[in-house]
């Protein structure tokens, strides 16, 4: 007897699925800055996600970033609504020598799994953003470079706090664009209120913080800064209807000394032209730059830096120098 065995899906068809489009989301500086410095860099650490040996200047610039966001939450009572309208520490500042051992007993009180409590509101958010730094893998290398991000960071809480806290409307403001090929997105340190303003978007200045020192930083990385900001200025446009009045940077080495300022260096704070032209120049140019690194990733090659170009800073804690044709540096060997 032989039965008739029918095959439970025969004659149906089934198309192939479509090949979805999907739209990369790239960030001003994570990744169209970075690629413009050193495409090199850019496709070893943020597309093959190689974990660095040392990370120094992400540590220095985040580690500033984030504490100073505690600082204007502080004020803001976000943290604690008893210390509405206050300035951490009340601007007081703590000697080097003051710093040096609370990490020194920190570093032992950490052996001895026991809690230490920190001398300053800004010495506590330092410690509390450093541990979630460390949880990532990034560090400072020596203690030098702790205590001069603490000075820093008093510094500019006592001279700056008193006027600039009370007038950010926001911090971390986040912007995006959908554009054809991709997605544009960054975030702005500091929305600022003009004094005396209304609540208005076209009153307000775009702020950005920047770790190093205006007079060290090389003419490639100041364009690059103001092709930042030129792009932030379009997207705040996109978002808030209007462009904002200044974007503003604010360049935190510049502090730097044997005590804090008592006014402001004159090269601390640079204001970048954003007439329309310069903006739309930028915007141009990051939509060249995603096709450039988009072709990079087909055919996964990836430039070094072009002379001129990438700092030698950048250059001498980069782990690919040893075998790097851009001949930026000096080596020198363990």
């Amino acid at each position: 007897m032989v039965i008739d065995r029918v095959k439970p899906f025969q004659g149906i068809s089934i198309s192939s699925p479509k090949t979805p489009n999907i739209k990369r989301r790239y960030s001003v500086t994570q990744d169209i800055v970075a690629f413009r410095r050193c495409a090199r860099q850019y496709g070893a650490f943020n597309v093959h996600k190689y974990a660095p040996a040392y990370q120094t200047q992400t540590y220095f610039g985040t580690i500033l970033h984030q504490v100073l966001d505690r600082c204007h939450a502080h004020f803001n009572g976000k943290i604690n609504p008893l210390t509405k309208g206050t300035l951490p520490d009340n601007g007081s500042i703590l000697s080097n020598d003051e710093i040096n051992d609370y990490f020194d007993e920190l570093k032992q009180a950490e052996k001895a799994k026991e809690v230490l409590v920190p001398p300053s509101d800004i010495v506590k958010y330092f410690i509390q953003v450093e541990n979630g730094l460390k949880s990532q893998g990034i560090q400072a290398i020596t203690q030098d470079i702790r205590l001069k991000a603490v000075k820093l960071l008093q510094y500019f809480n006592a001279l700056e706090g008193p006027e600039l806290y009370k007038r950010v409307k926001d911090t971390e403001h986040g912007l995006q664009a959908d554009r054809t090929t991709h997605i544009l997105h960054g975030v702005v340190d500091l929305l600022v209120d003009t004094p005396n303003a209304i609540d208005n978007p076209a009153h307000c200045e775009m702020w950005d913080y920047k770790g190093s020192s205006f007079l060290n930083i090389n003419r490639q990385d100041l364009e690059n800064y103001e092709f930042q900001m030129r792009v932030y200025a379009k997207l705040y446009e996109l978002k808030h209807g209007v462009l904002p009045r200044k974007a503003i940077l604010y360049f935190l080495n510049e502090l730097d000394g044997d005590t804090c300022p008592t006014q402001r260096p004159v090269n601390a704070l640079l204001e970048v032209s954003i007439k329309q032209s310069e903006i739309d120049g930028a915007v141009n140019e990051f939509a060249k730059t995603v096709l450039e690194i988009e072709k990079a990733r087909c055919n996964d090659q990836w430039n070094p830096a072009v002379l001129g170009k990438i700092s030698e800073q950048d250059c001498a804690i980069c782990d690919l120098r040893w075998d790097c044709p851009t001949p930026n540096v000096t080596l020198r060997y363990p």
